[in-house]
């Protein structure tokens, strides 16, 4: 079994469609301030993830992943013809009725800087642990993509284009980068795989429990 089909197995329990969060959210049951509250404090993840793939870009010695690497932070950044996926998500936040400035200025809850301090050393751990940490986040995000579409457009009235756009992109974006990096995992050397995997099964813990957080917003 490759590498990465093993790490699929170990993340398996952790899918963020399975999380009552998102659960709620396609059945139609969050509140507005549920939602504004998740567009305030997923912000700064959304904000440094290009962050998280320049460091793993930096430490990565493998040429073909490193060219991968470096298209993804391109399209992160909005340098691959579209928008910076940060002000992107500022619009979704605008779309569930959020203020953009209470967006880039609010206090960030406990576990939801606990996901982005996380994320941070996990990129620049290692190369392996980095590029796990990635996997752990983009495999799932086009599934999720088209769930989010689905139930905003359906539940909550986000119909124009400005507010989906964020999860239009990662519909497709992510099928890509998630293969790349799926294909750059099964290269790592046997010695290095304990360890991505434990950073893998990290990450995705951190996601799920910035959920549970924001889930629990009356």
């Amino acid at each position: 079994m490759k590498f990465s089909d093993t790490l699929l197995q170990d993340l398996a329990p952790f899918h963020l469609l399975k999380h009552p969060f998102y659960q709620a959210w396609m059945a139609g049951e969050l509140t507005g301030t549920q939602l504004q509250n998740y567009a305030v404090q997923y912000y700064p993840h959304v904000l440094a993830f290009p962050r998280y793939v320049s460091a793993v870009h930096s430490l990565c010695e493998d040429t073909v992943a490193r060219r991968e690497l470096a298209m993804n932070l391109a399209d992160e950044e909005g340098l691959a013809g579209g928008e910076a996926h940060p002000e992107l998500w500022l619009r979704f936040a605008e779309g569930v009725g959020a203020n953009r400035e209470t967006v880039t200025n609010a206090q960030t809850a406990p576990l939801a800087q606990k996901m982005c301090d996380g994320f941070q050393t996990l990129s620049r751990s290692s190369y392996g642990e980095g590029l796990s940490a990635l996997f752990a986040y983009e495999y799932q995000i086009p599934e999720i993509a088209t769930s989010k579409i689905e139930g905003l457009q359906k539940h909550y009235a986000v119909t124009n284009e400005s507010g989906v756009e964020f999860f239009a992109v990662h519909e497709k974006a992510d099928l890509y980068h998630s293969e790349a990096c799926k294909a750059a995992l099964d290269r790592l050397p046997a010695s290095e795989q304990e360890a991505a995997r434990a950073a893998a099964v990290q990450s995705a813990k951190l996601l799920w429990d910035f959920l549970s957080e924001a889930y629990a917003v009356a």
